[in-house]
């Protein structure tokens, strides 16, 4: 198969360097900056590289597939066109900035029989492959409640770039740590059910340069009666990302940068804790692994874009509906 990576930045040339991995000889690289061009045309050493400016001509070497991780502005626009054009489509999160002409992609994809995967590679993380094995077993009967909790400090994401300058920081290309962070949202959804009420506050709060959000924290209900405590952030000095998980007969915990998870059963009388090696790129290659054997197989992937705009949605909700403090 031929791909087009459209967007040779840091997601782009991670995807291309797992595609070279899994055998793919064949590349379109599409970028306005001819410094990341070069950069990752030189990871791909051995293959095949055309390189184009824009996505008309890119389009035009016929590639088998596309993997578009631009600005999320630019997300929707740069699908829809590869999906007119018949390629197959793998969209990094989130699939937009809005739901504006979500449906004509839908529709689009439908109609050219297109295999439309959304890039959510927490759902092939072995930490939480291991969290949803405990949940669909019941090892903890009913649920009641979660505490969700991640952050990071944006300034050091991408350490050899400015942040300012990066989608995350600025409105205008999607930004925000609402869709930047959107991966806990199709976590929720994906451990929990679908959110049928939700309230947030949704704010700035440090001094960072940007003009979007940088602080998140909703309180939600999904329709398998689970209430759930979420926050995400642009602001730990040191990154975090844990969840609490209480049930009828006990509790799960874990710490998914440590790699640990433990469960406490009131039949057990004790914590049992369990640590799950991981490399965290291994997510990525399985995700891409499996998005090639949808477009091999014409089975679905496990998260389309259906999905996506689900998580968006809930995302989008979140972000226009939030509540203001006043003094």
């Amino acid at each position: 198969m031929k791909f087009l990576i459209a967007g040779c930045g840091s997601i782009g040339g991670r995807h291309a360097r797992n595609l070279k991995e899994l055998g793919i000889r064949e590349f379109i690289l599409c970028d306005i900056d001819e410094g990341r061009q070069k950069e990752l045309c030189q990871r791909l050493e051995g293959c095949s590289v055309t390189l184009t400016h824009r996505l008309e001509d890119a389009l035009e070497e016929c590639p088998d597939a596309a993997v578009i991780a631009t600005p999320s502005s630019m997300h929707l626009e740069m699908a829809l066109l590869c999906a007119r054009n018949n390629v197959n489509l793998f969209v990094e999160k989130p699939l937009s900035h809005t739901l504006e002409s979500v449906d004509e992609l839908i529709r689009t994809v439908s109609r050219n029989r297109l295999v439309a995967m959304m890039g959510m590679c927490y759902r092939f993380h072995p930490l939480f492959i291991k969290l949803k094995g405990l949940l669909e077993r019941e090892t903890i009967g009913r649920l009641y409640h979660v505490n969700y909790y991640g952050g990071h400090y944006l300034p050091d994401w991408h350490p050899d770039q400015d942040y300012t300058k990066e989608y995350a920081a600025r409105r205008e290309l999607g930004g925000g740590v609402v869709l930047t962070s959107i991966h806990g949202l199709d976590n929720i959804r994906w451990l929990f059910g679908e959110v049928v009420e939700a309230k947030a506050f949704v704010d700035k709060v440090s001094g960072l340069e940007m003009d979007v959000e940088d602080i998140a924290l909703g309180v939600m209900k999904t329709d398998r009666g689970v209430y759930i405590n979420w926050q995400t952030d642009f602001l730990e000095r040191t990154p975090i990302h844990r969840i609490f998980i209480s049930g009828e007969k006990g509790i799960i915990r874990a710490d998914i940068i440590k790699g640990v998870v433990g469960v406490y059963h009131v039949d057990q009388g004790g914590w049992k804790s369990l640590t799950i090696p991981y490399d965290v790129n291994a997510m990525y290659l399985k995700e891409m692994e499996h998005f090639i054997g949808c477009i091999e197989t014409g089975r679905p992937p496990a998260t389309d874009i259906v999905e996506g705009y689900r998580t968006l949605k809930l995302a989008l909700n979140i972000k226009e509906d939030s509540l203001q403090c006043t003094v």
